[in-house]
């Protein structure tokens, strides 16, 4: 249909007066402005029109599902309520590039953990590799190998710790994949979001691609990483470093700065690993917990040591004297769970104010030193004693009482040794196993936390302090 015939059609549907005189003017205004019709016709359908009044009115029909197009009047309100959903990255560097969201997040995997992915890789993956090649040009040759489909423990908690770190959820998200690059191989600049003309073929039910994550397994000798050239910025390569960015904007539209390129490898094998996440409603799909946002004050999140004899002595001559003073501890009921119905969870012992002033004047320095923040009391909780077959939910500690929290183990009779399972700001799973005197300091808000393996012994004796952020004032 010609320009003309379009806006005889137009003046024909608006004469009509199906459309009062605003909107009679906005759809004149928007078509003789070059405004897209896909946010147009989303526009209107929010406004209450019909499907074909707004086909109508438009003389268009979008070629995807009108619940995928946003509404660009709706996205810059959203985009500024969720300015905040810019994910908070432990420990990650964000790269001082305009226009553009990008991150460096360095030891995300650690050397053994790359050596043994690695191995994996070479092991599993060649039954799943799709070679990527150019016959104009050799250099650009890769290897794809998508991991999604094997059913491997490390490349399953390497994934949750990608979509973890992020806060986005695996619900949205492609599989993880790796891929190789030879000596004197690249692959040519590229964007991960689709296309208009390939969202509906290549989006399917997830959407558009939001957030890219690259791990990089291998250190090359000369060359590799990637490079942003929209931005003129390049990441080198340094084992078990991440990459991260983000291929859209904040109201959702794709960003034409996230075009990407590796750069040839001069000398040696690369090896990287990626997962790409898809949109919800149009925007990342973020899923994080209100407390997992609280920002680390520590790399790794806890820290292990030993109270001091002293204390300690004072500590255990009470607990000697008191311990036919336990009461059935209620508090934590929820968080303490016993398979056994008639076996007690848990049970406590009261300290005196005096030695759990003394306790906190004790860790109050030393925690400070650990943490770099200035830190004030909030509790100590305890002497609590777990008794046989109690499990302690994962879980994390109250915010704003409870930033540094510190476990101090005071006596065991145990058939097996029963871990602390804590999680450090790299989403990384640890079971700690601890000994009579030992401490664990920890980032008790942000981090998860407890002992979900029953426990197999007599008696398990902790005791628990909390310190807050002091008041600047």
């Amino acid at each position: 249909m010609t320009d003309e015939l379009h806006k005889q059609d137009l003046e024909k549907f608006l004469a009509e007066k199906q459309l009062n005189d605003h909107w009679k003017k906005w759809v004149r205004t928007n078509l003789d402005a070059g405004c897209d019709k896909n946010g147009m016709f989303r526009i209107m359908i929010d406004e209450g029109f019909s499907y074909e009044v707004a086909k109508a009115a438009l003389n268009f029909e979008p070629a995807i599902p009108v619940d995928q197009i946003i509404n660009p009047l709706k996205r810059y309100k959203d985009a500024r309520m969720r300015e905040t959903a810019s994910p908070f990255i432990p420990n990650a560097v964000r790269q001082n590039v305009e226009g553009f969201e990008l991150y460096v997040l360095d030891d995300f995997l650690n050397e053994a953990e790359c050596d043994a992915l690695r191995r994996k890789v070479q092991r599993e993956a060649p039954s799943t590799g799709i070679a990527l090649k150019d016959e104009n040009d050799p250099s650009f040759c890769t290897r794809n190998h998508d991991l999604g489909g094997i059913k491997d423990t490390l490349f399953q908690d390497v994934d949750r710790r990608i979509c973890s770190v992020l806060g986005l959820s695996p619900k949205h998200a492609e599989p993880l994949q790796a891929q190789f690059y030879e000596a004197g191989q690249t692959f040519y600049p590229k964007r991960d979001f689709f296309e208009a003309d390939d969202l509906i073929e290549k989006g399917g039910a997830l959407g558009q691609r939001s957030y890219s994550f690259v791990i990089y397994l291998e250190e090359t000798s000369v060359g590799g990483g990637l490079s942003f050239p929209e931005v003129d910025h390049s990441v080198p390569v340094k084992r078990g470093r991440a990459v991260i960015w983000n291929n859209l904007f904040p109201d959702g539209t794709v960003n034409d700065k996230a075009v990407h390129l590796c750069r040839p490898v001069e000398k040696g094998c690369g090896l990287i690993l990626k997962k790409i996440f898809r949109t919800e409603n149009g925007l990342p799909a973020f899923k994080r917990l209100d407390k997992e946002n609280v920002p680390n004050y520590t790399t790794i999140g806890f820290e292990r040591d030993r109270l001091p004899k002293p204390l300690l002595d004072k500590i255990m001559d009470f607990y000697r004297k008191n311990f036919h003073a336990q009461v059935p501890e209620t508090v934590a009921e929820r968080f303490i769970k016993n398979a056994k119905t008639d076996t007690a969870k848990s049970s406590l012992i009261q300290l005196p104010k005096s030695l759990e002033k003394e306790i906190q004047a004790c860790l109050k320095p030393v925690l400070e030193i650990w943490s770099g923040l200035k830190l004030e009391p909030t509790f100590v909780y305890g002497i609590r004693v777990y008794h046989h077959g109690t499990a302690l939910k994962v879980h994390r500690d109250r915010n704003g009482t409870h930033i540094i929290g510190v476990i101090i183990n005071i006596d065991q009779e145990v058939t097996d040794p029963w871990p602390l399972r804590i999680e450090d700001n790299y989403y990384r799973k640890h079971d700690i196993f601890l000994e009579p005197g030992d401490v664990i300091y920890y980032e008790a808000t942000r981090l998860a936390h407890g002992r979900p393996q029953p426990f197999n012994g007599k008696l398990y004796t902790n005791i628990f302090s909390h310190f807050k952020i002091a008041d600047k004032s």
